[in-house]
């Protein structure tokens, strides 16, 4: 392999290990209340020179949940307890989540940064791309 190949390689991998997409972290500590947890990325920061340290703790990280309407808010027959009834459920379910320390979760990252967030398309200000900063805790894997 010529020179020229292993600094792009080297090049592109340091690119590469520098943009944050998904990545498996352990719950250090979950605020019900705030639906936020401070996490510790699994993964290691890896330097150029090939030297290796673990990421700080991320604090505050907000914690996806879910939002369902069962039937699309109409009635069905459900059977409920060997009886068959009528149910329409007329609001919304919200699946919040709950964590406990020492579970992993699978983080995601944002494309740009999240400060500004709103119901409304906005400037990002920041010029972050990918960063840890602006990190989502997406779910749980064990």
């Amino acid at each position: 392999m010529s020179r020229d190949t292993k600094f792009f390689d080297a090049f592109a991998r340091q690119i590469k290990l520098s943009i944050h997409t998904i990545a498996p972290a352990k719950v250090v500590r979950f605020r019900e209340e705030r639906n936020t947890a401070d996490i510790q990325l699994l993964f290691m920061t890896v330097y150029a020179d090939g030297t290796k340290e673990p990421y700080g703790m991320l604090e505050d990280i907000p914690v996806m949940f879910q939002r369902f309407k069962i039937n699309g808010g109409q009635a069905f027959n459900a059977n409920i307890n060997g009886v068959t009834q009528t149910v329409q459920v007329e609001q919304d379910l919200v699946y919040t989540p709950f964590l406990r320390a020492g579970d992993i979760v699978v983080v995601g990252f944002a494309e740009r940064a999240l400060d500004n967030l709103t119901n409304r398309p906005f400037d990002p200000e920041y010029h972050r791309t990918h960063s840890v900063q602006d990190a989502i805790v997406l779910g749980v894997l064990k």
